[in-house]
């Protein structure tokens, strides 16, 4: 794994995610899509890991209005914004360090784009695993570094230069220093992401991917195209899922259940 800011400390990781508060966002298709994933499930107590501005929890509140909805964030300006948000229909806190949960208290976690920020990925799971009640359903997101091929090449003739050309930066997964605007970051791969799951004690029972062949649709007439032809790309991803191409997908929704869970 490549990393960047894992030597920070959580003091500076909270300021720098704080300053950066309104400028992170994700592809606007996303939260709905997660929302989506997991909308088979009817839970009644839902917690978002790393909630951020509280997009997904405005989702999830749309689906689940009677349910319990919480929210943690380490930044404490993107949690007053999350809370400012969502009003009632979600508690949202911010919390550095171990979650203030008790065991088996939630039937749905979602962790979305958090893993690879995180200094000890199967810490939190862990603590995750014991916050599912017995039947309960982790859903999370992560990125996979092989919808990239040869990014590793890439990287290297990138580095080589002061200036690297746009086109390398395309090649590149977001998650690499050279091209990452978080201030901690991990370049993970879905295999990599596999194994972390299954050291928690973590078991997907379902996996869908999503941004298929990621390194195309940068390209600017690509992009383009995938504008003008909204259906292009999740028509993509729902034959690269259903042919098992998962590698090929950038970002990679999993649904885990406890490993001795019924």
């Amino acid at each position: 794994m490549i990393k960047v800011g894992h030597d920070l400390s959580d003091a500076e990781i909270e300021q720098r995610y704080s300053a950066l508060a309104g400028t992170l966002a994700l592809p606007p298709y996303f939260y709905p899509a997660v929302a989506a994933f997991a909308a088979h499930h009817s839970p009644p107590a839902v917690l978002d890991v790393g909630c951020g501005n509280g997009d997904l929890l405005l989702a999830l509140a749309t689906r689940y209005p009677a349910g319990l909805l919480v929210g943690t964030e380490i930044s404490r300006a993107r949690a007053t914004t999350a809370s400012a948000r969502l009003g009632t229909r979600a508690t949202v806190l911010q919390t550095r360090g171990a979650l203030p949960f008790a065991e088996r208290s939630f039937t749905l976690i979602v962790l979305t784009e958090v893993l690879e920020h995180l200094k000890e990925p199967v810490a939190l799971l862990r603590g995750l695993r014991r916050l599912l009640a017995p039947a309960g359903r982790l859903v999370l997101s992560a990125p996979n570094s092989d919808a990239y091929p040869g990014w590793r090449f890439v990287a290297r003739l990138a580095e080589r230069s002061n200036r690297p050309a746009p086109l390398l930066l395309h090649m590149l997964p977001f998650e690499h220093p050279l091209k990452t605007r978080q201030p901690i970051d991990t370049v993970l791969a879905h295999g990599e992401t596999l194994a972390l799951l299954r050291a928690a004690g973590l078991i997907p029972i379902r996996i869908s991917g999503r941004e298929a062949l990621p390194f195309l649709f940068a390209l600017p007439g690509f992009r383009g195209l995938a504008f003008r032809q909204p259906w292009l790309r999740p028509a993509l991803d729902q034959l690269f899922t259903s042919a098992g191409l998962l590698r090929a997908c950038y970002r990679i929704f999993y649904e885990c259940r406890h490993d001795d869970a019924p």
